[in-house]
């Protein structure tokens, strides 16, 4: 009992979501991070896991079922260097940058506190409880695990047997309660969102446009659902460009190409329709996907 008490709440690394949640996340519960395909949800959940590593010095575990340790990797470099994640995949790095991305790559890896379980399989709970316990071997405990996402995970062998795939998620979200109870570490479930808010003239989330709503909310301390507005101007998502609009943030050799990289800095709503344990309402921030970040404020223009 003293020993979980003593632990304090995980901050997520932006200052105003962290205020309304009344001091990050809490320890020992689920938080679930929520939106619709492509909107940033992974990223937000990256976000809080870099802020808990880097700048809490807490260990944190990502558990990526869709996306590689090579990509997390990826993000994670972009975001606290500030190099386009473009030129790190595509490897159009000049020498001051590769300079950056191996002085941050070997300082992460010398602390060994954010911990990647990427690898395009499909666990189950169990298979991601030995990573977990594999971090807590090295580092005495694990303070956040990232679970992305809910839609991708299976159960056990006689639950998928079972072919109802409704009372497989319930027992999903049951153990990964326990889970987290039992490491008495925070836990990120990321989850999808149906196609209802893109029917709504303001395409603001709802709680119950959940996928897995009633298996989540009876175990989930918080519920934060991501809506970006840009996501849905219609610039932004199709088309061909045949040069870069901005050399600096695109550039040239990337060009021609089918689709352009969001704004450098758009505004984000992050909602939080459910939190029986304090406030609810919504906060704005900013988020920066092509260097695969949020951030507390979106910066005033220049002039």
């Amino acid at each position: 009992m003293k020993r979980r008490a003593r632990r304090p709440r995980v901050l997520t690394g932006l200052t105003a979501l962290d205020e309304l949640l009344g001091g990050g996340l809490r320890p020992g519960r689920l938080t679930v991070v929520a939106a619709r395909t492509s909107m940033g949800k992974s990223m937000l959940a990256l976000t809080m896991a870099r802020n808990c590593a880097f700048r809490q010095g807490r260990p944190a575990l990502i558990a990526s079922l869709e996306m590689s340790n090579a990509g997390l990797l990826e993000r994670t470099l972009a975001a606290e260097t500030g190099v386009l994640t473009e030129r790190i995949r595509r490897r159009t790095l000049d020498a001051a940058e590769r300079d950056l991305l191996y002085g941050v790559a070997a300082d992460a890896d010398s602390r060994g506190l954010l911990s990647f379980g990427g690898d395009g399989t499909t666990p189950g709970v169990a298979e991601i409880e030995l990573r977990c316990a594999t971090v807590a071997r090295r580092h005495g405990r694990l303070d956040l695990l990232v679970v992305d996402y809910l839609g991708l995970m299976n159960g056990a062998l006689q639950q998928r047997a079972s072919g109802d795939r409704q009372e497989e998620v319930v027992q999903i979200v049951a153990d990964l309660q326990e889970l987290a109870t039992r490491l008495n570490a925070a836990m990120v479930i990321v989850e999808q969102l149906t196609r209802a808010p893109e029917f709504r003239d303001d395409h603001r989330p709802r709680l119950d446009d959940l996928c897995h709503g009633e298996a989540l909310l009876s175990h989930a301390d918080t519920v934060i659902l991501l809506h970006r507005p840009a996501y849905y101007e219609p610039q932004h998502r199709t088309g061909r460009f045949d040069r870069t609009p901005d050399p600096d943030l695109y550039p040239a050799e990337l060009f021609p190409r089918y689709g352009l990289p969001e704004p450098a800095v758009q505004r984000a709503e992050l909602l939080v329709p459910h939190n029986p344990y304090g406030r609810t309402g919504t906060v704005e921030v900013g988020v920066e996907l092509a260097r695969a970040r949020f951030f507390d404020q979106v910066p005033q223009p220049v002039g």
